[in-house]
């Protein structure tokens, strides 16, 4: 906890524009970065990777957008931010497509919110406390769009999966400083309850959600510091039980969860930043049963979100 609150005070002295936006109101200047002096560079450095694994920043939009019943990826690019549909076929690329602009706004999911059959975008404007968004798609079209609700403070959007059983995605959340989460059920992009899921044990994050004991409740996926992971089986959103799942190996970061092999299992897929390289690590349950490479990825473009800070307006993730 002491490192997550030395992170969350590094996090502070980064965001330079409203700290010097509060000095300069009392006739004072100041260089939040030199606020890092004040900070040991070992609990720096291994508070912010904590935050980092925590906050799940790692999460792909992986969805059937043609509806061949098999997952495919969106790629996004963070210069200008426009969004592409890549078609798979297992872990074959077969085909893509250009999907919509983003604008301001980072892809970190997609589910059916109106239940017309396609996929639709999932939008957040920041990685911390974010405003939502829904982006209906027909295929790869975009048609419409709604804001969901907005998180609150100290709380980090994670993923989605119908916890109920109405036929509507809800939201999973996750608060990195208490290990809480919470599920909000959504009616579409209404917010209509929310109640608390379990708490996570100390070094674990939340990073996912999908049915892998096939018992129809979505389950959590965790993410220790270590890279192991864990299933936490749920139902609606009480725990029932876990098992450990596959570690994944350093460089990889876990980017999300669909049934790649058409077994009826989730299976995992990692992303390697470094080399914009996938893979898909095929599961029965918790247990790996094997793997394959994934198509790697083009310059200037990613699997998971690159998130800017605010007043970077998406300038500061153009590499």
């Amino acid at each position: 906890m002491r490192l997550i609150q030395v992170a969350h005070k590094c996090l502070l002295a980064l965001r330079f524009e409203n700290e010097s936006e509060e000095k300069a109101k009392k006739g004072r200047t100041v260089n939040p970065l030199t606020q890092f002096k004040k900070i040991p560079i070992l609990q720096l450095l291994i508070a912010l990777a904590l935050v980092a694994r925590a906050a799940g920043t790692a999460r792909a939009a992986i969805s059937d957008f043609n509806g061949d019943g098999h997952p495919d990826y969106v790629l996004q690019n963070a210069c200008t931010h426009q969004t592409a549909i890549w078609y798979l076929n297992n872990n074959v690329y077969i085909g893509s497509a250009w999907g919509p602009t983003l604008g301001w706004w980072f892809l970190v999911g997609a589910a059916d919110f109106n239940r017309d059959g396609h996929p639709d975008y999932v939008l957040l404007n920041s990685n911390n406390a974010p405003d939502t968004a829904i982006w209906y798609l027909s295929g790869r079209t975009f048609v419409g769009s709604a804001y969901g609700p907005s998180v609150p403070s100290g709380w980090g959007w994670v993923a989605t999966g119908d916890f109920n059983g109405d036929g509507h995605p809800d939201y999973v959340l996750y608060n990195p400083g208490t290990r809480q989460t919470a599920i909000w059920y959504l009616n579409n992009n209404v917010y209509v309850s929310g109640g608390y899921g379990p708490t996570l044990p100390n070094g674990w994050a939340l990073v996912g959600a999908a049915d892998f004991n096939r018992d129809g409740h979505p389950d959590y996926v965790l993410e220790h510091v270590t890279g192991q992971t864990a299933i936490w089986y749920l139902s609606g959103r009480t725990f029932v039980g876990s098992a450990y799942g596959p570690t994944v190996r350093s460089g990889w970061g876990w980017a999300g969860t669909a049934d790649f092999n058409g077994d009826g299992n989730p299976d995992y897929v990692l992303y390697n930043a470094d080399t914009r390289q996938t893979a898909i690590w095929y599961l029965n349950n918790n247990v790996y049963t094997g793997s394959a490479w994934g198509p790697t990825l083009p310059a200037g473009w990613s699997l998971v979100a690159a998130w800017c800070a605010p007043w970077d307006y998406g300038y500061g993730c153009c590499q």
